[in-house]
């Protein structure tokens, strides 16, 4: 699922401009959080499609790759997770499922995308790692959840007997 809600060359300029798109994503997120508030789910959707969309533009647009801690890659990071998370939410609550389904997947593969720019700085790499734990447990039934759970509590137990 490839969604563009922003114009190409409006697009090309948030590349460009990491910094300025960072102020869009987050007007973007208020926007849409106050129209859900008021009761307007298409103008929260599309300020939500608009703010993720930015988001993932901030991810994947080049910077200068940190062998020490970047709080503002790290933040990036949190507002995509975010911004899928929200967005989830958003289309499962007016029945858009399959929809809702392919933004958690579409979050995790560009969070395995991007994984390798940050091989070598481990906080980063650890952040990624919790985010598609995240977003993988909100992509499960309850169901599965409880089998999930239960296979990690068996695996967990053997390990302990092991050592």
């Amino acid at each position: 699922m490839n969604t563009q809600r922003l114009c190409p060359v409006y697009r090309k300029w948030l590349q460009l401009n990491p910094t300025d798109a960072r102020e869009h994503r987050f007007s973007m997120q208020l926007e849409s959080q106050q129209a859900h508030q008021q009761g307007k789910p298409n103008s929260a959707l599309a300020k939500g499609y608009q703010a993720f969309e930015t988001a993932r533009i901030v991810l994947t647009a080049l910077q200068p790759v940190s062998y020490e801690k970047n709080p503002t890659v790290e933040q990036d990071i949190l507002a995509f997770g975010t911004m899928g998370m929200y967005l989830y939410a958003l289309l499962n609550k007016v029945h858009k499922k399959r929809e809702a389904h392919d933004i958690l997947q579409e979050c995790q593969q560009q969070l395995i995308a991007i994984w390798p720019l940050h091989a070598t700085n481990p906080s980063v790499c650890r952040l990624i790692s919790a985010v598609q734990y995240t977003l993988e447990q909100a992509n499960i039934t309850p169901r599965q959840r409880s089998t999930h759970n239960r296979i990690h509590n068996q695996h967990h137990a053997l390990s302990t007997t092991a050592h």
